[in-house]
């Protein structure tokens, strides 16, 4: 038989059967206790993450859906300018109806467009220009849409954990979809995946 490369010690050695992966009787014993302190960290990691996972409360879901959600809209954006001023500063996913004002639609795509940080966060989401913003892009009879429908369509949403999970899990999924396709929408078929990926998403 040719020779191998130890898996323990890395040292060629003459195996003196098909499958032997070792070199010695010393290092099939090093080896055994290597995958089983890896097999003991990982169960380990995996009961701290469960553990961990029971602590969270509504709010802690919430967030964690959010930062899912806001990375979609970044992917869907992807290419675009600042929708409030055109700018091209550091980007954010900005809500044009505020968690504050209306916790109800903070994971709605509609209601997230791509935003530098001036907008978002120095001129307080820059309401103005995020009105203009969407009329020149998507035209205003979508602006009417978002600012004044979204509101009425969805004045009261109760999300539970489950139904967060559930998003949470279907939205990772997508993330990963978008980020395999890698590409530059035009402004039809960003209204279009918003619409399919709320549907996927299932809270509204």
């Amino acid at each position: 038989m040719k020779p191998k490369k130890c898996k323990q010690c890395q040292k060629i050695y003459e195996p003196t059967k098909p499958l032997q992966q070792v070199c010695s009787y010393e290092c099939a014993i090093a080896k055994a206790k290597a995958e089983r302190e890896k097999k003991e960290a990982k169960e380990w990691n995996k009961r701290k993450k469960e553990a961990k996972e029971k602590l969270k409360t509504l709010t802690d879901w919430k967030k964690d859906l959010e930062r899912e959600i806001n990375a979609i809209v970044k992917l869907i954006d992807k290419g675009m300018t600042c929708i409030s001023c055109g700018g091209s500063g550091k980007e954010q996913a900005g809500h044009y109806h505020s968690v504050g004002s209306n916790d109800s639609i903070r994971f709605h795509l509609d209601n997230i467009h791509l935003q530098d940080y001036h907008c978002n966060v120095e001129k307080g989401s820059n309401i103005i220009g995020y009105d203009l913003g969407l009329i020149d892009v998507y035209g205003k009879e979508y602006w009417n849409y978002v600012k004044f429908d979204l509101v009425k369509l969805f004045p009261i949403c109760k999300f539970t954990v489950e139904d967060l999970q559930i998003a949470i899990r279907e939205a990772r999924l997508i993330k990963r979809e978008l980020i395999k396709a890698d590409m530059i929408y035009p402004a039809k078929v960003r209204l279009r995946l918003r619409t399919e990926l709320n549907k996927r998403i299932r809270l509204y």
